[in-house]
């Protein structure tokens, strides 16, 4: 049976942002906004009504890349890699998400992986605290194998089991967990998750593309409707029959058309040019 207008509306509106939607959530007039479409700094992707539809993972990047640009005011960030000497203040950061009992039960698993790996955790700081930590690892095969049937959780893995992002091989990863503090207002715990991932995007990722660093699929799964959310934003897939505890989502790096892994593809695929035998 053909889907009824509304829904295909409402499938849009989940999506896409009409050119006014954009201009409002850019702080844009229309003469400014359709330069940017012009030069491509804005994609516009053409729909059957003639519209032209923007997608939202896109125009709410640019938004906080301005919004951040102009907040001068604002106290700054810092990002880095984790290290061992941070464990103790990690330990604390997920007690504020997972409670104190939870947290410190993956003591001895988050300095296993850190030490396997030394670039799978990723910190925003503000005023030397870190406010928001990013994870995301490299497991074996078989790993990943049972972390999608529930076999393991994220920190489940043994260290024989933990891969370094290195060139050599394409890299099946997990994302562990995305954690912000929670002395702040929902709003800015959004703010302070957006930034440490365009950081991740932007350094990271980048840093890694050009080492020949191949990641080919990211695992995770979501504890949270903001967890759901965050994940299909970013263009993750769920995969997981509802029988499971946690929805499971994947990300197929090739298949996928995400703004934020543009460049990393580009540079990635530049490396391997370079390094063709």
């Amino acid at each position: 049976m053909p889907r009824g207008k509304k829904n295909i509306d409402e499938q849009i509106a989940a999506l896409y942002y009409t050119a006014q939607e954009a201009q409002e959530k850019l702080g844009m007039k229309r003469d400014k906004f359709n330069h940017y479409v012009r030069r491509g700094v804005i994609h516009n992707i053409p729909f059957l009504s003639g519209y032209g539809y923007y997608k939202k993972t896109e125009i709410d990047a640019l938004a906080q890349e301005i919004e951040e640009f102009l907040d001068i005011g604002h106290r700054l960030f810092t990002y880095r890699r984790a290290t061992l000497q941070d464990l103790d203040a990690e330990i604390a950061l997920a007690a504020l998400n997972y409670g104190k009992k939870k947290a410190e039960v993956t003591r001895k698993a988050r300095m296993l992986y850190l030490q396997a790996n030394p670039e799978i955790t990723h910190y925003l700081l503000r005023d030397n605290q870190i406010v928001a930590a990013f994870t995301m690892a490299p497991l074996t095969h078989d790993a990943i194998m049972a972390y999608r049937e529930e076999q393991i959780n994220g920190l489940g893995a043994q260290a024989y089991q933990i891969h370094l992002f290195e060139p050599g091989e394409r890299l099946e990863c997990v994302i562990i967990n995305i954690m912000t503090t929670t002395k702040v207002t929902l709003d800015q715990r959004h703010r302070y998750a957006a930034t440490l991932l365009r950081n991740f995007t932007k350094i990271t990722l980048r840093e890694w593309a050009m080492r020949g660093v191949d990641i080919a699929t990211v695992d995770a799964r979501a504890g949270s409707d903001e967890g759901e959310k965050l994940l299909r934003q970013a263009g993750f897939r769920i995969s997981s029959s509802d029988n499971h505890e946690h929805k499971a989502y994947h990300l197929d790096i090739d298949a996928s058309d995400a703004y934020f892994l543009r460049e990393y593809k580009e540079l990635l695929a530049e490396w391997k040019r370079q390094h063709e035998k």
